[in-house]
Formats: structure tokens, sequence, C-alpha cells
């Protein structure tokens, strides 16, 4: 798996190519997971690859963030409490 720190730009972004050439993106928060020999699409869009440890530490401090600022009373729309998860 490749590790990216980053946003979804918008159109062009994930295109049905890069779904047929193998990009299986899973978006956690501003990670970006992707599989191996993906490069070329981190590239296009402008992403730099980091290590797994790195990417679930940013993972686990925007949670974090999250987790801190939600309140049960408040109307979250039946949104679930959010919590930490291990990145794939």
């Amino acid at each position: 798996m490749l590790y990216a720190e980053g946003k979804i730009t918008g159109r062009g972004f994930l295109t049905h190519a890069d779904r047929d050439n193998g990009v299986d993106l899973q978006v956690w928060g501003n990670i970006m997971v992707v599989p191996d020999g993906c490069e070329a699409w981190l590239t296009r869009n402008s992403l730099t690859a980091i290590s797994k440890a790195a990417a679930q530490s940013l993972y686990d401090t925007q949670m974090d963030t999250a987790i801190a600022a939600f309140d049960p009373d408040d109307n979250n729309e039946g949104r679930p409490e959010p919590t930490r998860r291990t990145l794939p």
C-alpha cells in the first residue's frame, strides 16, 4: 500500500481510466491510500508517498481532534461518534 497526505482536488482527480488501471483509492480523512504500483497516480495529483507510520500518526491526530470536538448532545444527524482506526 502507498500512503499520502492530501485532499481530493475535484474533477479528474480519480478517473474511470485510473480505476481500470488498478487505482483503488481509500480516503481516511486527509490520508489517501492506494495499492502499490500507483506512484504515477500520486505524482499526477501532486501527492508524495509517506510511510505507513507517518500516515497513521497524521490520521490519529486528525481523529483525536474530531473526537475532542464531538458533542453527543448536539444534533449530529445520526452520525456515529468518531473513533480511531488502524490504516490498512
